[in-house]
C-alpha cells in the first residue's frame, strides 16, 4: 500500500492534530507566558474534561434509555469514581501509578486507532507500551520538574537519570512490537511517523504543562470526541461534535464545580491539593478507559 495514502492524509483527525499542534507553536510566540499558560489550563479543563463527559451515553448505546436505567447507570458510575478516589487519596503512590498505567494504554489506543480500528488482540500490549513511551519522552525532557511533582504527591523522589534509561528500554520495546505487528500497522506507519515528529517538536520546545496540554487535548481528547460522537450519533459532521458537547455539558459542569470545591478546601495546602487532584484524575480515568475500550470493541466487530 502506498505510504502516502490519500485517505489518511485527508483524515480530519490527522489534519486537526497537525494543524493545532503547529498553530500552538505560533501562538506561544505571540502570547505572553501568563496568557499562554492560562490557555493551556483552559484547554485541559474544557476539551480535556468534556471528552469523558458522555460515558453514560456510551454505556446506554443500543439499550432502552428509560429514566430509571439512566439514573442507575449514573449512580453506579459515580459510585465507582468516588470509591476509587477515596482509595487513591489514602494511597497516593498507587494513585499516581494507576493513573499513569491506565492513561498510557488509553493514549496509545486512541492514537493508533485514528486511521484504523484494528480487530487484533495482539495490539493491546503495543498500545500500552506506545502510550508509556509518550509519557517517558515527556518526562525525560522535563525530568527535573516531573521528579519534583512526583515527590510533592508521593514523598518519593525518582532520580532524573531513571527517565533516560526507561526511554531507551521503551523505545526498543516499541520497535520490537512494531516489527511483530508490521503487517497490521504498515498502512498507517508513515502518517503516525508524521504525528510522532510533530509531537517531538512540541515536547522539545514547550515546558511540561503546555506540552502535556497539546498532546492531551489535540492528540487525544478532540480525536476521542470525534470518534465518540460518530459512534453515538452515527454521523461524523460538525453537528455531531456540537451535539456531543451539549449532551456532556451537565456532567462537565459537575466535574468543574467539584474541582473548584476541592481547590477552595485545600488551596493553602499545596501537597494535599496535588494528592487530591491526581486521586480525582485517577478515579475518573479508570472507568473512562473501560468504557472507551468497550466502545472500540463493539466498533471492531461491526
Amino acid at each position: 500500500m502506498d505510504i502516502l495514502n490519500k485517505e489518511y492524509t485527508n483524515n480530519l483527525t490527522f489534519r486537526i492534530i497537525v494543524f493545532l499542534s503547529l498553530f500552538t507553536l505560533f501562538l506561544s510566540n505571540n502570547l505572553s507566558g501568563e496568557y499562554f499558560y492560562f490557555s493551556c489550563y483552559a484547554l485541559i479543563l474544557t476539551f480535556g474534561i468534556i471528552h469523558g463527559a458522555n460515558d453514560i451515553l456510551l454505556l446506554m448505546k443500543g439499550k432502552t434509555a428509560d429514566k430509571k436505567t439512566v439514573i442507575n447507570k449514573t449512580l453506579k458510575y459515580f459510585s465507582i469514581v468516588v470509591l476509587i478516589c477515596l482509595v487513591f487519596f489514602n494511597l497516593p503512590v498507587i494513585s499516581l501509578l494507576f493513573f499513569l498505567l491506565f492513561s498510557a494504554y488509553h493514549f496509545g489506543e486512541q492514537q493508533w486507532t485514528i486511521f484504523e480500528n484494528n480487530n487484533s488482540s495482539s495490539l493491546t500490549l503495543f498500545y500500552f507500551f506506545f502510550g508509556s513511551l509518550i509519557f517517558t519522552i515527556l518526562f525525560t525532557i522535563n525530568s527535573s520538574e516531573v521528579s519534583d511533582v512526583i515527590f510533592d504527591i508521593t514523598n518519593f523522589y525518582i532520580p532524573q537519570d531513571a527517565y533516560g534509561s526507561s526511554l531507551i528500554i521503551l523505545s526498543l520495546v516499541n520497535i520490537i512490537f512494531m516489527f511483530l505487528n508490521y503487517r497490521i500497522l504498515k498502512a498507517q506507519l508513515f502518517h503516525q511517523f508524521i504525528l510522532f515528529v510533530v509531537m517531538l517538536i512540541v515536547f522539545s520546545i514547550f515546558e511540561l504543562l503546555p506540552a502535556f496540554a497539546v498532546y492531551f487535548v489535540f492528540y487525544h481528547s478532540i480525536p476521542s470526541i470525534i470518534e465518540q460522537a460518530e459512534y453515538l450519533f452515527e454521523d461524523s459532521s460538525a453537528k455531531s461534535f456540537k451535539k456531543f458537547i451539549i449532551k456532556g455539558f451537565a456532567y462537565w459542569l459537575i466535574a468543574i464545580l467539584f474541582l473548584v470545591f476541592l481547590y477552595m478546601i485545600v488551596k493553602d495546602q499545596i501537597d494535599f491539593s496535588l494528592g487530591i487532584f491526581f486521586s480525582f484524575l485517577a478515579a475518573i480515568t479508570f472507568p473512562h478507559v473501560l468504557v472507551i475500550y468497550k466502545m472500540k470493541e463493539i466498533t471492531r466487530k461491526k
